[in-house]
């Protein structure tokens, strides 16, 4: 038995744009370990799931910017290069040319590349997710090992890389905090010595700390 996995891709009015095939498996007899998708197939359907949908969607998108946004005037290019996406489903190269702003426009700059522009990080949301996620309960190279069991990404992830991913959330998150603050209820000692006795039971939970003694 021969199966085919393909992707059609549709304009908004319904027109058929592209068919393409992403997998072919082959199955003879039924055993136990053919039933279904292996972990390999699985992680190959996904990797070129996410390749035709990636691929398309960013050449949809620097087709619109193409078009001067005030005039409507297509803007010239000034050459292509490729720059790297990391998604969970595997590390992409993007054709991301480089256009001529319109004249009617008053930037500064001569040229821009949209798609870089669009992609500052490089990173997928999603990987960003599940790398601090699991970084958080296990150890980094535990992490490591367990997103290429189950994910099609490419085997340059390394710890170094995970404790990188970390670090830049935990600051951008200690950033949205703001400036830090010793107390967070508005009021004096005297005030709150007036408030009821909270209901029981009484739960108050603790990241994280040092005893330094038993006593």
């Amino acid at each position: 038995m021969k199966i085919k996995i393909q992707i059609t891709i549709e304009s908004d009015e319904g027109k058929l744009e592209a068919l393409q095939e992403v997998a072919q498996l082959n199955r003879g007899s039924l055993r136990p370990e053919s039933l279904g998708l292996t972990l390999a197939e699985a992680r190959s359907i996904l990797a070129g799931i996410e390749q035709t949908v990636v691929e398309r969607q960013a050449a949809e998108f620097v087709a619109q910017q193409r078009l001067c946004s005030a005039c409507g005037q297509e803007r010239s290019c000034k050459g292509r290069h490729q720059i790297v996406l990391r998604t969970p489903f595997g590390k992409l190269k993007l054709e991301s040319p480089r256009l001529y702003r319109c004249q009617c426009e008053s930037e500064d700059r001569k040229s821009f590349s949209p798609l870089a522009a669009l992609l500052p990080e490089r990173t997928h949301p999603e990987l960003v997710y599940l790398e601090t996620k699991f970084a958080a309960l296990v150890s980094y190279g535990l992490t490591v090992e367990l997103l290429k069991e189950v994910l099609p990404i490419s085997q340059d992830v390394s710890t170094t890389a995970i404790r990188q991913r970390v670090r830049q959330t935990a600051e951008r998150l200690e950033d949205e905090l703001g400036e830090e603050r010793d107390i967070f209820i508005d009021g004096c000692q005297q005030d709150w010595n007036e408030l009821p006795e909270p209901a029981v039971p009484l739960i108050v939970g603790i990241d994280g700390g040092y005893v330094h003694a038993k006593d």
